[in-house]
């Protein structure tokens, strides 16, 4: 039997610090994708988001006429429709035996993607978490909306995020949970623990990662 591919897959709210954290796993050898989302002037180091998997994400909110800022409920997104072939077609190309995808869309349209990477993979849950208050502080200063606008947005991310970690039944020992702000301060327990689900020696490239991190680029 073919042994199965290792992917830690990032549930996270938009502003969360994924970016951060998917930079880490990035450092430590964990294979974000071929061909990933360019850094902008408010993730200046990357935001290490496979772009095919950005835009088949992207496919599925449409369908039910949907969007990252306009999140469909959770029965909403079981009705997307997006050929069974592209999301194969994708996994046969991207696969890598340490790999790892993050797009916060995927907590909006985890229950899709789920069986598939099932097939393929030994999935690693890496939670991010970040207090509502300072993800919506900052998705409100980046795209120039209002708080209460923000809020809305990223409430239903958040009750997604606390649905899956603590009501969907994931198996714990594959949770890896990431706080935003410890992950920036202290990396070495968060490296530790990505070491040891990929094999590697619990500090390997820890040096790397502690350049890497930057905590100036936090704003809020």
């Amino acid at each position: 039997m073919e042994k199965k591919s290792k992917l830690f897959l990032v549930l996270c709210l938009h502003r969360s610090g994924s970016s951060a954290t998917a930079g880490v796993m990035q450092n430590l050898g964990i294979h974000m994708g071929d061909k990933l989302l360019p850094a902008s002037r408010h993730n200046p180091k990357g935001h290490f988001e496979n772009l095919e998997y950005f835009q088949i994400n992207q496919d599925l909110l449409r369908s039910v006429k949907s969007a990252w800022n306009r999140p469909p409920s959770r029965e909403r997104i079981k009705s997307a429709k997006i050929p069974d072939t592209k999301i194969r077609e994708f996994l046969k190309k991207q696969v890598k035996p340490v790999w790892g995808l993050k797009d916060p869309r995927t907590l909006l349209t985890f229950e899709i993607w789920k069986p598939y990477l099932e097939e393929v993979s030994e999935i690693t849950y890496v939670f991010v978490h970040r207090p509502l208050e300072a993800s919506v502080r900052s998705l409100a200063h980046r795209d120039r909306i209002s708080i209460s606008n923000a809020s809305q947005i990223l409430t239903t991310y958040l009750i997604n995020l606390y649905y899956y970690r603590h009501t969907f039944s994931l198996p714990p020992e594959n949770i890896i949970d990431v706080y935003y702000q410890d992950i920036i301060h202290t990396p070495e327990p968060f490296v530790s623990k990505f070491n040891e689900k990929i094999g590697n020696p619990r500090a390997h490239n820890l040096d790397r990662v502690k350049e890497f991190l930057d905590i100036k680029l936090k704003k809020f």
